[in-house]
């Protein structure tokens, strides 16, 4: 147990050192009238580990925010809904009450139509993130003495975080150049999930050719340079500026057809090789935080969760891929069924949603992946 910006946090373990029941983790979810799509997303969420132990053991109830939209409800869901994953007892439970308190505030969520996982989780993560925004975010100076990026990021969560925001949420620095005189303009965003584009004229990729398209710089025309005082034209370029703990990495496999007379939307089929271990994002950080924050210059990911889907917009079906921190293995999740996978059958042209995690120097020598 360590303390880090105010939260109580168990660091994952890599090796199973404390004993467990034998299916922990291995308990499926009831399809509740096509919610493949929300279980799925539950069960990479129950799978990540710093969530597991936070919402497991009862952490969260002391960062409870009554005072926003959601009331501190849906993480009280999510949390009984994860201590009931891992209880081991169950080979399947019904995930009822967050269903309905997620359709009380998100009406799409409560019918049985099927939706986009994505959306779900997008708004689930800014759900949790102010169910518990109730830690103040320690600054050593004022604010305005802040490096830039630093004084976006308490900015954007108006000086309070949460452990899911502390955990799970990035920083893009988007940097604007004039080609004309070389004058820089930067602005700074926040991040639950990076959202990559998919080559259109390859059946095949890597997921470094969709974070080299995605942060690869692209010619602007009618940029109002400051300093030329007219319309220029000028190169925007994306970087990193901050990473979090847990990445997580969104394909953006729909489209709107541009040939079809009303709006039609077709999916992106393509397969894309993604690795399990030893995902390296520090080439996509910005030099100017690498070097004031030397943490940021080495920073290598383990895969453990997927959200898949299969079929068209309209009719499609959604599982996830997880490894089980227990047995150290990947499970397929298919709501109520739970069944083992072999890792070379993890990588899809099903591949929706990446879940990564952040390994420590000391851990990733150590670090077996079956």
């Amino acid at each position: 147990m360590v303390v880090v910006a105010g939260y109580k946090i168990k660091l994952p373990h890599y090796h199973l050192l404390i004993p467990y029941k034998k299916e922990r983790g291995l308990t499926g979810l009831k399809n509740l009238g096509n919610t493949c799509y929300m279980n799925s997303i539950l069960q990479c969420l129950s799978n990540t580990a710093f969530f597991m132990d936070y919402f497991q053991d009862g952490s969260f109830r002391q960062n409870l925010n009554r005072n926003n939209k959601t009331q501190g409800r849906i993480a009280e869901e999510v949390a009984a809904v994860i201590k009931e994953l891992w209880t081991g007892q169950y080979k399947c439970i019904a995930s009822k009450n967050l269903k309905y308190v997620v359709g009380q505030y998100e009406r799409q969520f409560g019918g049985i139509e099927q939706q986009d996982s994505h959306e779900f989780l997008t708004i689930l993560m800014d759900w949790l993130h102010s169910d518990l925004q109730t830690v103040n975010i320690t600054i050593k100076t004022s604010i305005e003495n802040l490096p830039a990026s630093e004084k976006a990021w308490v900015e954007y969560f108006k000086g309070k975080e949460s452990y899911i925001a502390h955990m799970s949420y990035g920083q893009i620095k988007s940097t604007v150049k004039c080609v004309r005189c070389g004058k820089e303009s930067a602005t700074y965003e926040s991040f639950s999930s990076l959202s990559l584009e998919l080559p259109s004229d390859a059946n095949k990729c890597q997921l470094n050719d969709c974070l080299e398209m995605y942060f690869d710089g692209e010619r602007i025309r009618g940029w109002n340079c400051p300093q030329c005082k007219s319309n220029q034209d000028a190169i925007k370029k994306l970087d990193i500026s901050r990473l979090p703990s847990i990445l997580i990495v969104h394909f953006k496999r729909f489209y709107a057809d541009p040939d079809a007379i009303s709006t039609v939307y077709k999916k992106k089929q393509n397969y894309v090789k993604f690795p399990l271990v030893e995902l390296d994002m520090s080439p996509h950080v910005a030099p100017s935080e690498k070097s004031r924050n030397q943490k940021l210059i080495h920073r290598r990911y383990q895969l453990y969760g997927v959200s898949n889907h299969y079929g068209s917009m309209e009719s499609g079906h959604y599982t996830a891929f997880c490894r089980n921190r227990v047995h150290q293995k990947w499970y397929k999740f298919d709501d109520h069924t739970v069944s083992s996978l072999v890792k070379s059958d993890v990588c899809s042209s099903a591949a929706y949603i990446l879940f990564y995690m952040f390994v420590p120097e000391q851990h990733q020598s150590d670090m077996q992946i079956r």
